[in-house]
């Protein structure tokens, strides 16, 4: 059976909206807090749990356990540069919660969604006010995980085994002591992705400014692909057939700034791609 609920459903709301003195958001006069707990026992096989986050503003943590629910803590921030543009930004920007099985969405809505669930965003000063949800979330390990956010935060996650497509646009986006595979993107912002098994499948490291620095395990067998513009291709492990020569610290320099090669027998297809960035490929005990 699948349920969703408003966000205002959900909330305890601060009692009252007080003029900001923070200096942050210097447009925004007022805001307020807003916070939410929820927990989803999840259904259905293991192979088809799934959390997907489609965010617009804020920061998004996501923290693996051994489990079968996705426990959720949601801090909703509201700024505004008048009260009426804070009432405003309650009424028309809404988080859509639902569950479907083993399945759960997590979906901010607002006057910047086009018809397709895309964003097109005039920027904080052309609405007079923002709302930042900023989530940290607990799941069961093998969850596959589908996230997305726009602005004003990162991406965490940590000890998590299953698929996954994380993708940013203003901000970093960091994965820590990960055993899966997938698609890690971003437009402006660092990636870093710590595995502890190394993938078994495709997976795909993509952005536009910002370095890619990926940690495999010593026993890396895979198939490469790179290109970078603005950067350098540094990595621990030998490729072949890629010429290779030492460049005076532990890492191996590729000359060139695109390329393909093999580390050890070879296996899943493994890319990066770093338009103003270097990227790098450690080998991480």
């Amino acid at each position: 059976m699948k349920k969703t609920l408003t966000m205002m459903c959900l909330a305890a709301l601060s009692l009252a909206a007080w003029p900001r003195h923070d200096g942050d958001d210097s447009d925004f006069r007022y805001d307020d807090h807003e916070t939410i707990h929820r927990s989803f026992p999840l259904a259905g096989p293991r192979t088809d749990w799934k959390l997907t986050v489609d965010n617009v503003s804020g920061r998004i943590h996501v923290n693996g356990y051994d489990g079968n629910e996705v426990r959720v803590e949601i801090d909703r921030h509201n700024m505004a540069e008048s009260r009426d543009k804070l009432a405003e930004a309650k009424r028309r920007i809404t988080l859509e919660i639902s569950q479907s099985g083993g399945s759960v969405r997590l979906f901010e809505d607002g006057p910047f969604r086009n018809g397709d669930d895309g964003i097109s965003y005039r920027g904080d000063r052309h609405y007079g006010y923002r709302v930042d949800f900023h989530y940290e979330i607990q799941v069961p390990r093998a969850i596959a995980l589908n996230l997305k956010n726009f602005n004003h935060g990162p991406i965490e996650v940590a000890g998590t085994s299953g698929e996954f497509d994380v993708g940013g646009f203003n901000g970093g986006i960091t994965m820590d002591q990960i055993a899966g595979f997938g698609s890690v993107h971003t437009f402006n912002g660092p990636i870093s992705v710590s595995f502890s098994r190394n993938p078994e499948h495709d997976t795909h490291f993509k952005t536009f400014n910002g370095s890619v620095d990926v940690y495999f395990r010593p026993d890396l067998n895979a198939d490469l692909s790179f290109k970078t513009f603005n950067g350098g291709v540094y990595s621990d492990f030998e490729m072949g057939p890629i010429p290779v020569a030492a460049s005076g610290t532990r890492f191996v320099y590729h000359s060139g700034r695109s390329g393909q090669g093999r580390i050890g027998k070879g296996g899943p297809s493994l890319t990066f791609n770093g338009f103003n960035g270097t990227i790098r490929l450690h080998s991480k005990s």
